[in-house]
């Protein structure tokens, strides 16, 4: 293992072959994850929409699954949020390693964190976006229990994963057309200086105002 200090005790910067090569890594060892997570999750969600199938009326389908040393029950909706999360850190993976075939010098690419911190981000939105998709439009569970809706609510999240960047700025552009309230108008105080300058115009203006003599009001008849 090489050192990364100096002759003179400085640290010295990694190469740029080595950022490359570590980014790589990572991004073989999230799409395996995010490939095996992707087909157990649609698998898991395929077989909850069968079972939902053959359920009575009112009736939920879930199953059992153990995780590490942890059992939970899953129903078919949170099948789904899983298989939108795997479906969009699915999505990220692909739209990272088209980042570094496309770029052909270290320099070009991204922080090492960012390649770590995306597919989290894009599991969130793909979930989201799954459950938006599937509320509005599908109902898997309430009105139909096709599974070629699971297929499609896995292409949404994939999508939701592969543009992240671009699906966050929309939203973005219309959290910021939405209409905004209006602040209540405050009422104007005048200050002192107002008040006295206000008194002085009146006073003035009823001193020019004479009063009409008797004499006048005879002349004028």
């Amino acid at each position: 293992m090489t050192s990364t200090h100096g002759p003179t005790g400085v640290r010295r910067k990694p190469k740029r072959s080595t950022i490359r090569r570590l980014i790589v890594a990572i991004n073989i060892v999230e799409a395996v994850a995010g490939l095996a997570i992707l087909i157990w999750a649609y698998g898991l969600a395929e077989h909850l929409v069968a079972a939902q199938e053959t359920a009575k009326p009112h009736e939920v389908a879930s199953t059992t699954v153990d995780w590490w040393f942890v059992q939970f029950d899953v129903t078919l909706n949170m099948s789904l949020l899983i298989v939108g999360a795997a479906a969009g850190a699915a999505g990220s993976v692909i739209r990272q390693t088209m980042d570094v075939a496309r770029s052909s010098r270290a320099r070009d690419h991204r922080p090492v964190s960012w390649y770590v911190l995306r597919p989290l981000w894009s599991a969130l939105l793909g979930a989201v976006s799954v459950v938006a998709v599937n509320t509005g439009l599908i109902s898997i569970g309430d009105e139909t229990t096709s599974s070629a809706g699971v297929a499609v609510l896995v292409l949404t999240g994939c999508l939701a994963g592969l543009f992240t960047d671009q699906v966050i700025q929309r939203l973005r552009r219309l959290l910021d057309a939405a209409p905004r309230l209006a602040p209540a108008a405050r009422p104007r105080t005048r200050g002192p200086r107002r008040a006295k300058a206000t008194a002085k115009e009146t006073t003035a203006s009823t001193g020019d105002a004479k009063p009409s003599s008797p004499s006048d009001h005879h002349a004028s008849t």
